[in-house]
């Protein structure tokens, strides 16, 4: 019996040794891949040799036009179209710079991507149980957009934006000035507990609290959305209309709304706000575009009714190309196209087509990398620049103007009530 124990553990050990090198090599392939493999990155690197620090105007915009939208190429040639100033459009090239993700969320792919239990139909089997990059090398439009989805914002996130909704042609605007907190129950990474917020008894995905200070006839007006896990279930909204002290329950339908006039609804929220389900997804290929990453707001320049800013930096992005059309055939929007970072997985351009199948929109995200209450760096959303080709009508936000957006901090979910929307402020 002793004899036989001895091979036994002999054999053991020996599986283990022969087994683990094996799972260690699988393991560190679970990685959070940049926008570039070495050999793409040294030709951006000659590029920039020629184009890094160079000031782009209406007189180079064509030297670049190849990675730009073509529609916002035609600004920069026709600013007098859009509101310009005097000297006309103009940006700035900046080397591209890799963003690392957070710990966190490099530690929550490593543990959860390999556990992701997929379903024929694409959904996520175990969505609520996991955290970090499901798919770190996704090979279809949906895995990617569930990347997007997964994208935490830091758990939470509290950030005041400043938003001119501007007519270039008479040169006059609207300003809107608005705080917005955020809280994820699931796909945490960032704050304890993780993965999941226990007591979760309603089965919320995340919160997300408004309130409006500016136009005034809406001061102290709030709102909050609470979305759930269960996909078939619609969001739960409801808005306090402090003129009236009275709170309204809003229909999900109503997200295709316009928001107060602007170029917006409700679903253009971070580009995508809505269910991710609610969309088919086609991967298309990659994209170099120039994209406004690592930017930081408060050095931009505009006039009052100016249609775009000035002074954006601009860097190469090689990014992930994904046209989405909603599976509801009467949606407002036909199409759009996503271009979306490939090591934050947020969408940094997206193209709108109407009902008939005709270039819309053009929607610019600006992202800078913040530190966060943990000490950490998140790649974040600071602003956006929004364009209706139909109207020639543009919109504008920064979240760096009043306060730079806090990340990965303390808030307390009790906020997301009826009650606390009516709280006197």
């Amino acid at each position: 019996m002793i004899h036989i124990r001895k091979q036994t553990i002999m054999f053991l050990c020996a599986a283990i040794i022969l087994v683990a090198p094996a799972w260690h090599t699988w393991a560190n392939e679970i990685t959070i891949k940049p926008a570039y493999t070495p050999e793409e990155l040294s030709r951006v690197r000659e590029w920039e040799k020629t184009w890094s620090g160079q000031k782009v105007d209406a007189a180079t915009i064509d030297q670049v036009a190849e990675f730009m939208p073509k529609s916002y190429v035609e600004i920069y040639k026709n600013p007098d179209k859009w509101g310009g100033p005097p000297e006309g459009y103009f940006f700035y090239i900046a080397p591209y710079t890799q963003y690392t993700p957070t710990n966190g969320m490099v530690a929550a792919t490593k543990k959860y991507a390999p556990l992701v239990k997929t379903n024929p139909d694409g959904t996520i089997e175990n969505y609520a149980e996991i955290a970090g990059q499901p798919y770190p090398d996704p090979k279809t439009g949906l895995e990617m957009a569930w990347n997007f989805e997964f994208n935490n914002h830091g758990d939470t996130c509290k950030y005041r934006k400043w938003s001119p909704n501007i007519n270039p042609k008479s040169r006059t605007e609207r300003l809107a000035d608005q705080e917005y907190t955020e809280f994820y129950f699931i796909h945490r990474t960032e704050l304890e507990p993780k993965p999941a917020f226990p007591g979760n008894k309603k089965g919320f995905h995340r919160g997300y609290f408004m309130h409006t200070y500016l136009p005034s006839e809406f001061l102290n007006m709030r709102m909050y959305t609470m979305r759930f896990i269960d996909h078939e279930k619609e969001d739960d909204m409801y808005l306090w209309y402090s003129q009236f002290r009275r709170i309204r329950r809003m229909s999900t339908s109503q997200k295709t709304d316009s928001i107060d006039g602007t170029d917006l609804i409700y679903d253009d929220e971070y580009f995508w706000e809505g269910e991710i389900l609610r969309n088919d997804y086609t991967f298309n290929g990659r994209k170099e575009l120039l994209s406004s990453r690592h930017q930081d707001l408060s050095k931009v320049t505009r006039q009052l009714g100016q249609g775009i800013v000035n002074g954006i930096t601009y860097e190469r992005c090689n990014t992930l190309v994904v046209e989405v059309v909603s599976k509801d055939p009467n949606y407002l929007y036909s199409k759009r196209i996503w271009y979306l970072d490939p090591e934050s997985y947020i969408i940094l351009w997206t193209e709108i087509y109407d009902q008939l199948g005709r270039f819309w929109k053009c929607f610019l995200q600006h992202t800078d990398v913040l530190k966060t209450e943990t000490g950490q760096e998140k790649m974040t959303i600071v602003g956006s620049t929004y364009v209706d080709f139909q109207r020639i009508h543009s919109g504008f936000s920064s979240s760096q103007k009043i306060y730079t957006p806090v990340v990965s901090h303390a808030v307390k979910p009790s906020i997301f009530t009826v009650r606390h929307l009516q709280k006197t402020y």
